[in-house]
């Protein structure tokens, strides 16, 4: 009788506990990611411990750090967000140095006053916590009501929780979509929808990444377009915004480094290397950092004037290609010297085949 293979799964829970213990906390949380079994029943903070986790937490921060990554680690749900998610307090960018909790866990934890505002991490809202409802909102849809003491009657708490902002809406329609599948449906999208996608919502907007997501050479060709239509006879001296494409965005000039204005006025031709002050600040990060690298892995492509990663096909050319606009021999200009090299390369092994042959003879 045909008996049904057992999976890891299928054994007992007991097992699994033991089998979690010997790994650590990233490979514990991709076993929790499997499937929706082992996200329930597998808790991090009871099987390794709170202290494991908390090591984990700031080796990977310092880490993120010194390849400048946008992503901060919470000291209490231990959860990797971007900046906009935390408060701004002394010391943030050391996790080590002070208590940094994300503003879920800032409203949550209420170690501010009630509806006492903080500005975030880069200074774009400011967010004011309720400790009746326990959330924290920007200013237009902050709640109002006064704090519930413990001396309240039921008419008091009453008024004072219907005067808290409604709780959020449940996500809808795309934005019940995994990553994947949203950054494959960006993969078919220009720069600029991808963009208006990400202004969908607060839910979409966490979730989708437009510098990430769309080529290099769709972002770079977006960025220049709308930027050089908008300075169309347009002197110098009287352009306000410049473009910075390693974030893609157009941005004032007091936004850039009076280096970087100087070398866009007198060298337009090296305007692709733009970078504002603070890209120039992550890539200065250490040798590690990933805009660093980014930066030096760019180059200018001769035939498209797209930009493009160096000893790599360009992806203008290739749309170009596709079109019918260009033909193969511009699109892979080395291909026929790498043919020519092997067969140079094997003409010399032939030759020396020979002479071996006549050595033995």
């Amino acid at each position: 009788m045909y008996q049904q293979a057992i999976t890891f799964q299928g054994l007992p829970f007991d097992i699994h506990v033991e089998v979690a213990k010997h790994l650590n906390y990233q490979e514990l949380l991709i076993l929790k990611a499997t499937n929706r079994y082992f996200h329930t029943v597998l808790n991090p903070k009871s099987i390794l411990g709170v202290q494991h986790i908390i090591d984990c937490i700031i080796e990977r921060d310092d880490y993120l750090r010194k390849i400048g990554h946008e992503l901060f680690g919470c000291s209490n749900c231990f959860k990797f967000l971007p900046k906009k998610k935390f408060g701004k307090h002394d010391h943030f960018y050391s996790i080590t140095c002070s208590f940094r909790s994300c503003l879920d866990c800032t409203a949550t934890l209420k170690p501010r006053r009630h509806l006492e505002s903080i500005s975030s991490a880069d200074s774009s809202l400011r967010y004011y916590f309720c400790h009746n409802c326990g959330q924290c909102r920007t200013k237009s849809e902050k709640c109002r009501g006064k704090r519930i003491e413990s001396g309240f009657k039921e008419e008091e708490v009453a008024e004072a929780l219907s005067l808290c902002a409604q709780p959020r809406r449940q996500r809808q329609g795309l934005e019940k979509l995994p990553a994947q599948i949203l950054k494959k449906m960006s993969s078919f999208l220009g720069f600029l929808d991808v963009l208006r996608l990400a202004q969908v919502s607060r839910d979409l907007n966490d979730v989708v990444k437009p510098n990430q997501w769309v080529v290099l050479h769709t972002r770079y060709r977006f960025v220049h377009d709308k930027w050089a239509k908008e300075v169309q006879n347009v002197t110098w001296l009287h352009i306000k915004t410049v473009p910075c494409y390693m974030c893609c965005q157009i941005l004032p000039k007091d936004k850039f480094t009076p280096k970087q204005i100087k070398l866009c006025s007198e060298q337009p031709e090296t305007s692709w290397k733009m970078r504002c002050k603070a890209c120039v600040w992550l890539m200065g990060r250490s040798a590690m950092s990933i805009k660093r690298i980014e930066h030096r892995r760019r180059e200018m492509c001769e035939t498209c004037g797209c930009i493009k990663y160096a000893r790599t096909t360009c992806g203008g050319c290739m749309e170009l290609y596709v079109r019918g606009s260009i033909d193969r021999k511009t699109l892979y200009p080395n291909e026929g010297k790498q043919d020519k090299n092997l067969s140079l390369i094997g003409n010399m092994f032939d030759s020396k085949g020979e002479m071996w042959d006549e050595k033995m003879n």
